[in-house]
């Protein structure tokens, strides 16, 4: 075949013959009938630039809590959270927590601006080398700038923080992405600006360059998490009367506080990076239902969940997230069923990304302030047995032989 045609094909990989043509391929080399797999929800051209070889999709059932009652910057009044889970409980744990939450007169959520980085790295001779060209990239800052911001009308840098390390320089770029979750936005960005940098003043006597040094902790959990957020970092409380605590919770706010206060102990020991109950649990459900980045799910479950009682005796719980990456632009917030999901929260589109992120935070501290209670009623175990086993969790009778 000519290497045109070749090209032409790899051009149309989308198309639905080139679809038709993979799963008959597929379905011949592993002889299974694939019926599921390959019943499409969405065009195979809608999947242009969010995935390559499609052959189908896979179905993730999706539960919807709430009501919730928001008290955010930009996240109020009421909402209904999609979540797309295969693990009974958990949409049944985030609607008793939200109900909670709506006693205390709602989730009171802040989130900041979106701040995602991306670093490079260069090698030069010598640590002096290094330093000049730290002093350099400061003073064309302003001409950097524009050329980043000339690949992405989202994204607009910041700043840049040089990081020197012997003769290494790494110059970590930090982006405000907007609407957007950013990271592809980032990279293009310092791609733009390190393309003009590498060809002038003292980066012309470069030994070694990479466009990522690992310094943006992409998709990593870090120490530094809390100190250097990554996204946005968002923080949601609330204080609920003792008495919803224990009608609405099943145990009293003493007791949840006290395993609250227990489990930070144990993160401590264990080295854990911040101390929670199950913040990715929350977050990778209503990331598949909202089109997220779910393996950024690394970096936004950590993160620090704190129960304590009041001078009253009621319960004040709170959630920080510091490094919260989400988006209701661009990657898979398009295809078809994540853009109803986005809608169903009033997220969908430019202008929605801090609702969303302040909404996702009300999520998290419902579904911590459920699984603690539970733990302290002593209820974790058969909650789990009714609504986490297929068979509705009866149990096998077990007879002495």
């Amino acid at each position: 075949m000519a290497k045109t045609d070749r090209r032409s094909r790899r051009i149309d990989q989308w198309s639905e013959d080139a679809w038709l043509q993979r799963v008959r391929l597929l379905r011949e080399a592993t002889r299974e009938p694939l019926n599921h797999l390959t019943t499409l929800s969405e065009r195979p051209e809608t999947m242009r630039g969010r995935i390559e070889n499609f052959v189908g999709s896979v179905p993730v059932p999706v539960g919807v809590a709430g009501p919730f009652v928001l008290r955010g910057t930009a996240a109020w009044g009421r909402c209904y959270v999609p979540l797309a889970t295969t693990e009974g409980t958990l949409v049944a744990a985030v609607s008793r927590g939200a109900e909670a939450l709506n006693a205390g007169g709602g989730a009171v959520v802040h989130a900041s601006a979106s701040e995602v980085t991306r670093a490079p790295l260069f090698a030069f001779t010598t640590n002096e080398s290094a330093r000049e060209a730290s002093r350099w990239v400061s003073q064309q800052f302003e001409t950097i700038r524009t050329l980043a911001g000339q690949t992405s009308r989202h994204g607009r840098l910041k700043r840049i923080n040089p990081i020197l390390l012997g003769r290494r320089l790494v110059l970590e770029f930090v982006f405000d992405t907007g609407d957007a979750a950013g990271q592809n936005m980032v990279t293009f960005a310092t791609d733009a600006a390190c393309s003009w940098i590498r060809t002038r003043g003292p980066f012309k006597q470069l030994e070694f360059y990479t466009i990522e040094s690992n310094v943006s902790l992409d998709k990593k959990t870090a120490a530094v998490s809390f100190s250097r957020p990554r996204g946005r970092c968002v923080n949601a409380e609330v204080t609920i009367p003792c008495g919803s605590v224990r009608q609405l919770l099943g145990a009293d706010a003493d007791a949840i506080a006290r395993v609250g206060r227990e489990g930070v102990y144990s993160c401590v020991v264990s080295g854990a990076m911040g101390a929670q109950a199950q913040f990715a649990n929350v977050l990778a459900a209503l990331f598949i239902a909202t089109g997220q980045d779910v393996a950024t799910v690394a970096e936004c479950g950590t993160g620090l969940t704190i129960m304590e009682t009041t001078g009253a005796g009621d319960l004040y719980a709170s959630v920080t997230i510091p490094n919260l990456i989400v988006g209701t632009v661009g990657g898979g917030t398009q295809l078809a069923v994540q853009q109803e999901c986005l809608r169903l929260l009033g997220c969908a589109g430019s202008g929605c990304a801090t609702r969303f992120a302040e909404i996702a935070a009300a999520a998290v501290l419902a579904g911590e302030l459920s699984v603690v209670a539970s733990l302290a009623a002593d209820t974790f175990v058969k909650a789990h047995a009714a609504l986490g086993r297929a068979n509705g969790g009866a149990r096998k009778r077990q007879t002495s032989p």
